[in-house]
């Protein structure tokens, strides 16, 4: 039986945390997405995924947040032998925490972390036969 915490099963967790890089879409202020690589970090006890940077706040994806909470964050890879592609997708509310700092997550991070608040989780590709797969999450 595969073990959870308060989001992820502990498959996904040893992926994510395996993970270095992943892609954010928000909503710019015409409603189209705007896609950017992004550092992330996973609190496994809450499953809220924290998306520090070097000036967060004077970004176009923070003013995204600030509008509207709403995104998705990707992270994908593949494995060359055998050939397995495998990715994590989670919708989720944002929201900008503008006092909030990771310090030493990433090099040169400053205050500003865009927080996620997962809602709905999609995974494939992660080994995991006890994953119940693309998922609700409910509101904490």
């Amino acid at each position: 039986m595969t073990t959870t915490t308060a989001v992820f099963t502990a498959a996904e967790l040893a992926y994510l945390r395996g993970q270095r890089l992943a892609r954010l879409a928000t909503l710019g202020p015409d409603g189209a997405p705007q896609v950017r690589p992004v550092g992330f970090l996973v609190d496994a006890a809450t499953g809220a995924i924290d998306i520090p940077g070097l000036d967060n706040p004077s970004t176009q994806k923070w003013r995204n947040v600030l509008r509207d909470g709403r995104v998705s964050l990707v992270v994908d890879d593949v494995v060359p032998q055998p050939w397995q592609p495998r990715a994590l997708e989670v919708r989720g509310v944002a929201e900008a925490l503008p006092d909030v700092l990771h310090e030493g997550a990433f090099p040169g991070v400053r205050p500003g972390v865009i927080r996620i608040h997962p809602r709905r989780i999609l995974a494939f590709g992660l080994d995991d036969p006890d994953s119940p797969g693309n998922r609700d999450v409910p509101a904490a």
